[in-house]
C-alpha cells in the first residue's frame, strides 16, 4: 500500500499488475542464484567442450586454463586451489622445470557414452587426470582410471569416458619432456580416430622423412667407403670419419623415425641423446681433420686449436650430463645446447675456414668450403628453431622448408660433397706423387746400377791399363831383347846362314807387333773412335811400306768424339788387319784404298783393291779368314760384305 502510494498508482490498475509480476520474477531469479554454487570457476559450464559434437579431433586453447607449480610441491587435493589462468599457445621455458596443471570441462549432449583421447600437448609424461563435479568444481577430486592409454603405443595421451547428458570438470597434471620441440596445445581426439590421427600428423612430414632417409643412406655409404679405405690402406683417419658419419646418420635417422612418437627412448633421445650424438660427431670429425691433414706437422697452430676445442667439448658434455641426470634444469640445459655448445661449434668452424683461406691450400680449401656450407645452414636451422620462422604454410606440402632439421641436413650433404671433391683431388695428387716417386726411385736405382757398372768398368779399365803396362814393361822388353839378340847374331854370323835364327827374328818381330796390338786394345785411353781410325791408318801405311801395293787412306773431315769399347776396337782392327793380310797375299793388286766414314752412330770402313778379286777356289783357300772377319763383326753387332765386280770391295760396318 505504501509502495503504491509512493508511486501514486491507482489500485488494481494494469500497471500495478505488471509491477507485481516483475517483482515476482526478480525474487525467483534471486532465489535460484542463491541456490546455485558460487566458485571461482563460474564459467566452467558455459565454456564446456561438447564431445558429442567433435568429429575426429579438436584443438582449441580457448577452453583450457593452466597453472604451474614447482615439481612435487602440490598435493592432489590442493590442485583445485591453484591460480589458473587462460592458456596460450606460447610455451615458456620455465614450464619444462615445473608441474603443469590444465583445467577444462567436458560435456556429452549425446544419448550414449563416448570415449576420447586427451593430449595435453606434445612430449608429455607422468600424466594424471582427475575429475570433479560440474556443480562443485573446487570440491573433492576423483582420479580418472585410464585402462587403454598406458600402452607405449598411446604414451603421451590419456583415455576419458564421458557418460551421456553429463558435464564434468577435469584437472590434468603432467610434466613436459625437457626439449624445445614441445608445444602446449591440448587435443581431444575420438578414440577410434586416434591411430589415424597420429598417422596423419606424421604424414605431414613425409617429404622431410624422405630427405632424412636419403641423407642417412648417403652417410651409411660413406661409412662403408671409409671402412673400405681403412682396410685397404690402413689410413686410421678414416676410422674417425666412419665414427663421425655413424653418429650423424643415427642423429638424422632417429630424429625422423621417432618424430611425434611417445616412448621413453624418444623422450630420452630428445632430452639428452641427440645433443650428445651431435657433440660426438663434431668431436670425431676434429679427430679426423687432425689425422687427415696431419696438422701436428703441417699446421701446428691449427692442431693446437683443435686439441683445445676437443677439451672444451669434453668439459661441456660432462657438465651437460651432470645437469641432466642430477637436476631438473631445462633453461640451463637448453642454453648450453642451443647457444653455448653451438657457439663453440660455430667458432671452431669459422676459425678453421679463416685459417684454410689464409693458407691457400687446395685440400684445406675443399674442407673449408664444406664447413662453410654446414655452418651457414646450421645457423639457418638454429634461427628457425629459436624464432619459429617459416617460409610456407604449415599445412602445405612444402612446409618442409619450415623445419630446422631440413637445413641442417642440406648443410651436411653439401659438406659431404665438398669433402668427396677434396678427397678425389687428394687421391689424384697422391697418385701423381706416387708415380713421381716411383720414377724417382727407378731413376735412382738406374743411377746406382749405372754407377755400379761404371765402377766395374773403371775397375776393368784400371786392370786393363795395369796388364797393358805390365805387358809393355815385362813382355815387351823381353821380346825386344830376343829380337835384338837375334839380329846381332845374324850380323856376327854373316858367313853362315842359319834358318832357325831367321825364324826367331821373324817370330819375335811378329810377336812384338801382336803384343803392341794387344796393349793398344787393352789401354783404356784408346777407347775412342779417333784412336781407332788413327791406329788403322798407321798400321796400313806401315804394313804396305816397301811392298808392290800402293796404299792410300782417306779419312773423314770430321771425326766424332765418340767412345768405343776395347772389345769393339779389337774386333774391328783385327777384321781390317785380316783383310789387309789377304790383300797382300792373294789379291795381286798394285793399288789399295781404305775409305773410312764416321757418322754419329755408325763407323764404315771400305777397302778397295784393283787385284784379281776372289773366286771360288780362293774362297776355299782363305775361307777361314773371311769367316773370322764375319764372326768378329757379328759379335759386336756389325756387318761384313764382299763385292767383286771389276774391283774387290770389302765393307765393314759397326755401330758406335
Amino acid at each position: 500500500m505504501k509502495l503504491r502510494e509512493h508511486l501514486s498508482l491507482p489500485s488494481g490498475s494494469h500497471l500495478t499488475r505488471r509491477l507485481r509480476m516483475a517483482v515476482v520474477l526478480f525474487a525467483g531469479s534471486f532465489l535460484c542464484l542463491l541456490a546455485s554454487p558460487i566458485s571461482s570457476y563460474g564459467q566452467a559450464v558455459t565454456n564446456a567442450i561438447d564431445i558429442a559434437k567433435i568429429r575426429f579431433f579438436r584443438s582449441d586453447v580457448s577452453h583450457f586454463e593452466v597453472a604451474t607449480q614447482a615439481k612435487g610441491t602440490t598435493r592432489n587435493d590442493a590442485i583445485t586451489s591453484l591460480a589458473f589462468k587462460p592458456l596460450s599457445k606460447q610455451l615458456p621455458g620455465s614450464y619444462m622445470e615445473r608441474d603443469i596443471f590444465q583445467r577444462f570441462t567436458l560435456t556429452n549432449s549425446g544419448d550414449t557414452a563416448k570415449e576420447i583421447f586427451f593430449l595435453p600437448g606434445f612430449y608429455c609424461r607422468n600424466i594424471e587426470l582427475f575429475s570433479a563435479a560440474a556443480d562443485h568444481p573446487t570440491g573433492q577430486l576423483t582420479p580418472v582410471v585410464d585402462t587403454v592409454a598406458r600402452s607405449p603405443r598411446f604414451l603421451g595421451a590419456i583415455n576419458i569416458q564421458v557418460a551421456p547428458h553429463t558435464t564434468t570438470v577435469y584437472y590434468c597434471r603432467f610434466n613436459f619432456v625437457r626439449t624445445n620441440v614441445n608445444n602446449i596445445i591440448p587435443r581431444i581426439i575420438e578414440k577410434d580416430y586416434f591411430r589415424q590421427w597420429r598417422s596423419s600428423v606424421r604424414d605431414r612430414d613425409y617429404l622431410l622423412d624422405i630427405v632424412s632417409y636419403v641423407a642417412t643412406g648417403i652417410l651409411l655409404m660413406m661409412i662403408f667407403y671409409s671402412l673400405a679405405v681403412y682396410l685397404q690402406n690402413q689410413n686410421k683417419e678414416f676410422i674417425f670419419y666412419a665414427l663421425y658419419t655413424l653418429c650423424t646418420a643415427f642423429l638424422l635417422f632417429l630424429k625422423s623415425y621417432l618424430n611425434l612418437t611417445g616412448s621413453a627412448f624418444h623422450y630420452f633421445y630428445e632430452e639428452y641423446l641427440d645433443f650428445m650424438m651431435m657433440t660426438a660427431s663434431v668431436f670425431t670429425y676434429l679427430f679426423f681433420v687432425r689425422q687427415f691433414l696431419n696438422t701436428k706437422e703441417n699446421h701446428p697452430g691449427l692442431d693446437k686449436f683443435l686439441r683445445w676445442s676437443k677439451l672444451v667439448m669434453i668439459v661441456f658434455s660432462a657438465v651437460f650430463t651432470f645437469l641432466y641426470f642430477f637436476t631438473e634444469k631445462y633453461i640451463v640445459l637448453n642454453t648450453m645446447e642451443n647457444l653455448v655448445m653451438k657457439l663453440v661449434f660455430f667458432v671452431v668452424g669459422i676459425t678453421f675456414i679463416v685459417y684454410s683461406i689464409k693458407k691457400k691450400d687446395t685440400l684445406l680449401n675443399y674442407l673449408a668450403l664444406g664447413n662453410l656450407a654446414l655452418v651457414v645452414f646450421s645457423i639457418i636451422s638454429l634461427l628457425i628453431m629459436i624464432f619459429k620462422w617459416g617460409v610456407a604454410d604449415s599445412e602445405s606440402r612444402w612446409s618442409i622448408f619450415n623445419r630446422s632439421i631440413f637445413y641442417y641436413e642440406l648443410g651436411l650433404v653439401l659438406e659431404l660433397s665438398f669433402f668427396l671433391s677434396g678427397l678425389a683431388w687428394k687421391n689424384r695428387r697422391d697418385i701423381v706423387e706416387r708415380v713421381k716417386e716411383r720414377e724417382r726411385l727407378k731413376l735412382e736405382n738406374e743411377r746406382k746400377e749405372f754407377e755400379k757398372q761404371m765402377a766395374v768398368v773403371t775397375a776393368m779399365q784400371g786392370e786393363r791399363d795395369r796388364i797393358s803396362a805390365d805387358m809393355h814393361d815385362e813382355l815387351g822388353s823381353g821380346v825386344t831383347a830376343i829380337r835384338l839378340m837375334s839380329e846381332i847374331l845374324k850380323t856376327k854370323m854373316k858367313s853362315q846362314s842359319i834358318p832357325e835364327l831367321d825364324k826367331i827374328s821373324s817370330n819375335a818381330n811378329e810377336l812384338l807387333g801382336k803384343m803392341n796390338t794387344i796393349i793398344w786394345t787393352m789401354k783404356s785411353s784408346n777407347d775412342t773412335v779417333e784412336s781407332l781410325i788413327a791406329y788403322i791408318r798407321a798400321h796400313a801405311i806401315e804394313y804396305f811400306d816397301s811392298t808392290p801395293i800402293e796404299c792410300t787412306v782417306r779419312l773423314p773431315a770430321v771425326i766424332p768424339q765418340s767412345d768405343i769399347s776395347g772389345e769393339k776396337r779389337r774386333n774391328i782392327f783385327l777384321s781390317v788387319k785380316e783383310a789387309l793380310n789377304n790383300a797382300m797375299k792373294h789379291s795381286q793388286a798394285t793399288q789399295l784404298h781404305i775409305d773410312i766414314v764416321a757418322r754419329e752412330h755408325l763407323l764404315v770402313i771400305r777397302i778397295t783393291d784393283n787385284g784379281i778379286g776372289i773366286n771360288t777356289e780362293q774362297l776355299r783357300r782363305f775361307g777361314n779368314g773371311l769367316s773370322n772377319m764375319r764372326r768378329r763383326m757379328d759379335n759386336i753387332g756389325g756387318s761384313f760384305t764382299i763385292e767383286c765386280e771389276g774391283q774387290c770391295v770389302l765393307t765393314f760396318e759397326a755401330p758406335l
